[in-house]
């Protein structure tokens, strides 16, 4: 690779291999970059978080016992080691615990005060409710209850004075603060949206507010809460939010934390003077702008995981965190981080056990604690895993050294891998791979962790996230594609309209799908990103799958725009002077590489895509010549008892209604119903089912072990007992539990837990007619999408004679037919004239074709061995397009009789789309 490339690689301030052999050899042969979404959690942090429960008595803290206290006082241990990590005290930032960041955004959009310091009050003057807190409550003076009468409040008759506020957020948010919008408008604030570039625009040019002051103090807040409006009275202030985020989860892009201050002294004033987006020209806002006071949330979920933030410099009002994504365990646990300034915008209506001092269950009459986080605690906290924070807190300020280390660590990995494959070229001289965003500037200041990208065909056309998630997946890379819950930067960067946004979701695609492209343009992206226990190694991994899978001729490594990009720290450039424009132009013969993978990886080299090959359905390449071409046969005939096992291949065998009998009416599940296939768990292709048509008996066998379950269930067993569920392709199936001896027997041999056989009971409905989509009103099996799989022998020796002509791997034709899991193998005819069928007929029975079968990575599992190579799926990708089609579905007619026989000696005839020109 090109040596100013290399010379990014810039070792860590810590052992990371130490690291990596102390606490994650699980890891071994596996290339985990998927840490925006979670990253791994330690043994050393396990064993800690274990050994401290196995050595400690503890109770629901809401008890008054001796074990109550000690769980009590590690709760608020842990609270103030939270806020030691991030540099504050416990008189400036309270910490609510709560499931996750996502739930202390929801906390703060649905208890924000959005209506301002507006004041209600009752006849007889004795109950102060507003409308964001209706709970009538008890006066307390000095935190003691007040002698104040208590009445129950009819709320709207008595209000004086209604004050909206606004909602800013910035575009390129994580879901879940797109979210906060609901309560917010349904509260009448006015909600406005703002690209990061809009925000750069009118943010970074405000020096000075003379105006404002920056409000830190509650006291200074209270005392000019209000102003005089025109007739003299005191006019009630605006309460406004700001959301943004301090690093994009889906860019790795950091934002300012200097806006903060910036905004918490009235600099986004200017933006309240627009038209919102909930109100029309005829709702123009009422209040001006110069009558608010700002709070700001800091989306801190994704930028704490790997980058310090010091809350005695910055100091946001609302701060969530999830923990998970610090240190990986425990899940489902976070924080909100609450200002002081802050406490008092925050409204309850709602409350549970232990978050109340009184409460009259014969009256609407409750008094709340008057500290913030037992306000909002409801219920009993998981004092069980809050001590699991203080030990991975712990645990990477032992490893790592602290959060800057961590921080320049991952920055440095990212931009090694971001550089390198912006570096990359086709053959043709053409870009590999488009960045998001494309002209960022790399600094540990403004990027962290991610990489996010597209790969490119030496066309310019796009390779769908999904192809790119499968072949990661051979490479034991673990990674995210899609739009990662964050559609604002998603739809910015991939330049998605409203118009094109409706669209795809008119064609199909949703969030989370694996509809990665339409109308050649993709709906999503590839994203990796790196914690502080990955290493260069990772990242070289990513570059090899891409430079074999994805480059086109002989790779081109182009690193001559590095050194015009501001992207190097002053103490590392000086090893970039003195390249040569040789070392930044670099052609790479990939014959003399290799991908060294652990022992399940086939070694493939010089894999390519053909740059004329588009993911619209594929025409015939040479129309079939019925006087030259050879007859078509039928010379195959398998049924796939286990759906995911190994096949029986058999010479006649009756159709069922579903149809070849017999054929994927058991599945493997877990005991939650999860489906088990060789995608997931390759090693399930050496389960061998026989059919034992004399003793009505199914028997699996496992490397000489055997077992058998009856073909039906007997009389009296199925009851609700046996009943268990699973799922196949969205659709959830209710099957017969065929016993536990057969499940122990699984999980022992699979080496998986709670196991189930499950045969099915229920019928379930076709999902493809002869355009690929819709339903012919056909019953399935387990099978995913069609009774049956079709494919031509003809088109195995094409793309076995394109596998050969590239040197990646040695396969037989008969190796490369099992690989396809088809139920009827053809022979005769031209290479992939199946494109073209319509109709298929095998002596009386009549097929209609249903489409091309969409491949996954499955077609590289070795049926014999269970485990996994590169091929055929780097050339069916090079030769078949995104989707990698191969073979076709087929439903039989419904009027042919579903006890007739299928025979190899049945006569084969088809209709095409050429016989219909």
């Amino acid at each position: 690779m090109a040596a100013v490339l290399e010379k990014l690689k810039i070792p860590p301030n810590y052992d990371v291999e130490r690291v990596i052999k102390e606490d994650f050899d699980r890891l071994k042969g596996h290339y985990y970059l998927d840490h925006a979404a979670a990253t791994l959690y330690s043994d050393s942090q396990i064993q800690a978080a274990s050994a401290e429960l196995q050595n400690s008595l503890l109770g629901n803290p809401h008890s008054r016992s001796s074990v109550s206290d000690a769980a009590t006082r590690i709760v608020d241990s842990v609270r103030q080691r939270i806020l030691d990590h991030f540099n504050t005290t416990v008189d400036e930032y309270d910490v609510i615990f709560t499931s996750g960041a996502t739930q202390a955004l929801k906390i703060v959009a649905e208890h924000f005060n959005w209506h301002g310091s507006e004041e209600t009050c009752t006849e007889n003057g004795d109950i102060n409710i507003s409308k964001n807190n209706p709970e009538p409550t008890i006066q307390l003076e000095n935190g003691h209850v007040s002698n104040s009468s208590v009445q129950e409040e009819v709320f709207d008759s008595h209000r004086k004075e209604k004050t909206h506020g606004a909602f800013v957020y910035a575009m390129e948010n994580h879901t879940s603060v797109l979210g906060m919008r609901g309560p917010a408008a349904a509260n009448g604030a006015d909600v406005y949206c703002l690209q990061t570039e809009q925000l750069h625009h009118v943010l970074d040019k405000c020096k000075t507010f003379p105006s404002k002051t920056n409000l830190n103090h509650t006291d200074a807040r209270e005392k000019d809460n209000s102003v005089r409006a025109p007739n003299g009275n005191r006019k009630k202030k605006r309460h406004c939010l700001f959301a943004y985020s301090a690093q994009c989860n889906f860019s790795g892009v950091k934002s300012p934390l200097v806006w903060i201050d910036k905004v918490q002294k009235g600099a986004l004033d200017p933006v309240l003077k627009r038209q919102p987006l909930n109100k029309n020209n005829a709702h123009l806002p009422e209040n001006t702008a110069d009558d608010c006071i700002w709070y700001v949330v800091l989306d801190a979920a994704g930028f704490t995981a790997t980058c310090p933030l010091d809350l005695s410099q910055w100091k946001p009002d609302f701060v969530p965190v999830s923990f998970y994504k610090i240190f990986g365990y425990p899940t489902g646990l976070g924080c909100l981080l609450v200002h002081q300034r802050a406490w008092t915008v925050l409204g309850k209506t709602y409350f549970g056990g232990g978050s109340v001092l009184m409460i009259d269950s014969r009256r609407i009459v409750a008094v709340p604690r008057p500290v913030l986080h037992d306000k909002f605690e409801d219920g009993t906290l998981a004092f069980l895993n809050i001590p699991a924070v203080r030990n991975g807190l712990d645990t990477i300020e032992n490893h790592t050294g602290g959060m800057k280390n961590i921080q320049q660590h991952v920055f440095n990995l990212a931009r090694y891998t971001h550089h390198s494959l912006r570096s990359f070229r086709h053959g043709n001289g053409a870009p590999v791979v488009e960045a998001y965003p494309k002209d960022a500037n790399w600094d540990v200041r403004t990027q962290g962790s991610i990489v996010n990208f597209s790969i490119l065909k030496s066309d310019g056309t796009y390779v769908g996230y999904s192809q790119v998630e499968k072949f990661a997946s051979l490479y034991n890379i673990h990674l995210r594609t899609g739009c990662l819950c964050n559609p604002g930067a998603c739809q910015k960067y991939l330049d998605i309209s409203e118009e094109t946004l409706i669209q795809q979701f008119k064609a199909g695609h949703v969030c989370g799908d694996a509809h990665d492209l339409v109308e050649g343009l993709p709906t999503g992206s590839v994203r990796i990103s790196f914690g502080y226990m990955n290493s260069y190694k990772d990242a070289d991994q990513l570059l090899q799958m891409v430079k074999e899978c994805f480059v086109e001729g002989n790779l081109i490594i182009d690193s001559s725009w590095i050194e015009v990009q501001p992207c190097l720290v002053e103490k590392e450039s000086h090893h970039m002077r003195g390249q040569t424009e040789s070392e930044k132009l670099e052609i790479v013969n990939r014959n003399e590489e290799h991908f060294d993978g652990d022992e399940s990886t086939v070694r493939t080299m010089n894999g390519y895509l053909d740059s004329d090959v588009t993911n619209t359905p594929l025409q015939v390449e040479n129309e079939r010549n019925v006087t030259s071409a050879p007859p078509l046969k039928l010379t195959n005939i398998i049924l796939y008892p286990v759906k995911s096992c190994s096949g029986i291949s058999v010479r006649e065998w009756s159709i069922g209604e579903e149809g070849l009998k017999y054929d994927r009416q058991w599945m493997i599940v877990t005991n939650s119903g999860t489906t088990l296939t060789q995608k997931r768990l390759p090693i399930m292709s050496l389960i061998k089912p026989s059919i034992d048509m004399i003793n009505g008996l199914l028997k699996l066998s496992f490397k000489g072990e055997s077992i058998a379950v009856p073909l039906e269930p007997q009389d009296g067993s199925t009851r609700d007992a046996s009943l268990c569920r699973g799922v196949v392709c969205g659709d959830r199936i209710r099957g017969h539990d065929c016993g536990p001896e057969v499940g122990a027997w699984l999980s022992r041999v699979l080496q998986q837990p709670d196991l189930k056989l499950m045969q099915q009971l229920n019928k379930r409905t076709g999902k493809l007619d002869s355009k690929g989509n819709g339903s012919l009103g056909e019953s399935l099996s387990f099978a995913n999408e069609s009774q049956y799989l079709v494919i031509h022998r003809a088109s195995v020796r094409k793309l076995l004679q394109d596998i050969s002509e590239k040197g990646l791997a040695k396969l037989t034709e008969e190796e490369l037919v099992s690989r396809f899991r088809a139920n009827l193998v053809l022979d005769g005819g031209e290479p992939y004239e199946e494109d073209s069928w319509e109709e298929l007929l095998l002596g009386k029975l009549r097929f209609k074709v249903q489409g091309g079968c969409n491949r996954c990575q499955m077609v590289g599992v070795i049926p014999e061995t269970g485990e996994r190579m590169k091929e055929p799926m780097i050339t069916l990708a090079a030769t078949r397009g995104s989707y990698m089609k191969f073979g076709i579905h087929a439903a039989a007619v419904s009027s042919v009789s579903i006890d007739e026989t299928i025979s190899v000696r049945s006569k084969v005839r088809v209709t095409s789309n050429a016989d219909l020109m």
